[in-house]
């Protein structure tokens, strides 16, 4: 079973008292952050960080960061960022408190380190930043977005993929505005080419479920709550060599609570990621090829966003190649999926084969322009995903149907702003085959999926809003032809970001048309509200809802609507080690799914997130 965890707000419910569990993880959260600053050091935590060892590829910090008592009119640094990233004179910034401050929110990175923010990637960076606070590595254009753009998933101050951070400009000193950056740049030889990078984060997600899963949970209502922490080390061996380690363990507990019978929940100690990076530059080109066990984000946000609800999130183990050039990029995988011990026995995490996902991903990013007088960036990006998975079960009329499918999925994405218009369409077909188990029949698959967001951003107005429409048309199979013929229902098997459509992930992308309206609007410049009110049916009133790519609820109403689901999520950075959320929802169930034995309910999650 597939649940979820992010940070979730009180906005959406029906009347009465938040559980008293959720207001104490409040509690509990304010007790953290307090404790942080004696935390943080600890060696234990350490990290990760991106290439790029060689090059300094970040302006210094101006003087006027420095808290200098009479700081000099600088001249800009020369804008290293790409169309879509925004920088700032170091005139227009207020001096900032002593740089070892840790409740400094002078200088604040944009709100990017979220992976569930992928719903909206051009939304990530809400206002002007100081370059000082984006560590991305030489990825030029490709750093647009927040480094959406660039398939390791976002970067700022700090990334979605702690690895994907590159800190080398702190070989200069005088770039070193944080209490924590003695441990971001650690020198192990006299030119500064070999160094460590440390890292750590500690997180706690509460979730509160009213009628969990649309009541078909016996747990109601449900609180639950899980604690991660992760530690990884990144070691750069001069230009072209790195290794990159990560340690994760989680914890997971509750009243009345469910769901925590796989090893993504609760796990001891093991090994998140741990792989070689081989990196140069041939053919005008930036390439490199990492080996060994990884996350992976180079996709769509209706796709995945590495499943972060559950305690531990997906790591992949194999090879991942890329090649960058100005305005070209291509990265090929092949990956299978680690297998997490479900008796929570420490450093015993495998490599799986049930679960294979392999391909390839193309990004062309069209010469920037400028439209209503804004400087605009657009991606097209062209993909193959393959996946192979030893469980894969399809609805049947009263249940479901055992067996593996070969899935696939050429696909295409255009995204990214064409002045105040910021917007994502994609378009992908889907092949293959479903083998029932036990030696049964085989059936081909021909299945679509449609996806698309456009927003307006009224950069001028208070928290520049930006306010658009949503709509995705995924289609469904008709569990009433034989058992050989082609079934129609698009697999995304790897969890689309829960941003992107449903905050609590009781539906899965599959089977689906949705329409609503979405707005974002960043009320101070360090925090950020999300609204949106999807409609949703079934694509095919002969399939199943799917509370996740992989299971299928019992429910078969008559007719396609499925209901309305408003909802909101609120994000605060309080500093730059410090984020707090909280997000909501309420499904408010159609009339023919509560007389299939359906409940409407409210969702509630609230997140904590200490990093460093």
């Amino acid at each position: 079973m597939n649940t979820s965890s992010a940070f979730s707000a009180p906005g959406v419910r029906r009347q009465g008292r938040l559980p008293a569990c959720l207001i104490s993880s409040t509690v509990f959260g304010g007790f953290a952050v307090a404790c942080f600053p004696l935390l943080a050091p600890l060696p234990a935590q350490a990290a990760e960080t991106a290439p790029n060892a060689q090059i300094n590829s970040h302006p210094q910090i101006p003087d006027i960061h420095r808290n200098k008592a009479h700081p000099e009119p600088a001249t800009p640094p020369a804008n290293t960022q790409p169309a879509n990233t925004q920088t700032v004179s170091p005139t227009s910034i207020i001096r900032t408190t002593p740089s070892g401050t840790f409740w400094n929110n002078r200088l604040l990175p944009p709100l990017e380190s979220r992976p569930e923010a992928y719903g909206q990637p051009q939304s990530l960076a809400l206002g002007p930043q100081p370059s000082a606070l984006i560590h991305q590595g030489p990825w030029g254009v490709f750093n647009a977005n927040t480094g959406a753009a660039s398939g390791f998933g976002t970067v700022g101050y700090y990334a979605v993929s702690r690895w994907a951070e590159d800190w080398s400009s702190l070989r200069d000193k005088k770039n070193r505005i944080d209490f924590m950056d003695p441990l971001k740049y650690i020198p192990l030889n006299e030119a500064g080419d070999i160094y460590l990078t440390l890292s750590g984060n500690f997180r706690h997600h509460g979730f509160y479920d009213e009628k969990p899963f649309m009541g078909t949970i016996s747990k109601s209502p449900s609180y639950r709550s899980n604690l991660r922490w992760n530690a990884g080390a990144d070691l750069h061996l001069g230009e072209h060599v790195r290794f990159y380690g990560e340690l994760m363990s989680g914890q997971a507990g509750g009243m009345n609570y469910f769901g925590y019978n796989n090893g993504r929940w609760r796990s001891k100690l093991d090994a998140q990621q741990a792989f070689v990076e081989v990196r140069g530059h041939l053919l005008n080109a930036t390439m490199g090829a990492m080996v060994g066990r990884m996350t992976f984000l180079d996709a769509p946000p209706y796709i995945t966003a590495g499943s972060v609800y559950p305690t531990i999130p997906y790591s992949w183990n194999g090879i991942r190649g890329y090649s960058f050039w100005k305005n070209f990029r291509v990265d090929v995988f092949d990956l299978t999926m680690t297998n997490w011990d479900i008796h929570n026995v420490p450093f015993h995490d495998q490599v799986g084969y049930r679960t294979r996902w392999f391909g390839a991903y193309t990004s062309y990013a069209v010469p920037s322009f400028r439209f209503m007088g804004v400087k605009s960036q657009v991606f097209v990006d062209t993909f193959y995903y393959g996946y192979l998975l030893a469980s894969a079960p399809i609805a049947s009329a009263k249940g479901t149907i055992a067996g593996s499918t070969h899935r696939d999925t050429p696909g295409v994405r255009v995204w990214g702003n064409a002045g105040p218009i910021e917007f994502s369409l994609g378009g992908m077909w889907q092949g293959g085959s479903f083998n029932a188990a036990k030696d049964g029949p085989s059936r081909p698959v021909s299945a679509y999926s449609f996806n698309a967001q456009v927003s307006y951003r009224l950069a001028k107005l208070w928290g520049r809003p930006a306010i658009g429409i949503q709509a995705d048309d995924i289609s469904g199979g008709d569990y009433r032809k034989s058992q050989t013929s082609s079934w129609g229902s698009f697999l995304t098997p790897f969890v689309p970001s829960a941003y992107y459509l449903d905050i609590s992930t009781y539906f899965g992308n599959q089977n689906l048309i949705d329409v609503g309206p979405i707005a974002t609007v960043a009320p101070t410049k360090n925090t950020t509200l999300l609204l949106k009110v999807p409609v949703m049916w079934r694509n095919s009133v002969y399939d199943a809802i799917y509370q996740n790519p992989t299971a299928a609820y019992t429910f078969r109403p008559h007719g396609g609507y499925v209901g309305t689901i408003p909802q909101a999520s609120f994000t605060w950075r309080a500093t730059r080690h410090v984020t707090l959320s909280i997000d909501g929802e309420y499904i408010f169930a159609g009339k023919a799914l509560i007389q299939a034995g359906a409940a409407s309910g409210a969702y509630i999650q609230s997140n904590l997130e200490l990093t460093f």
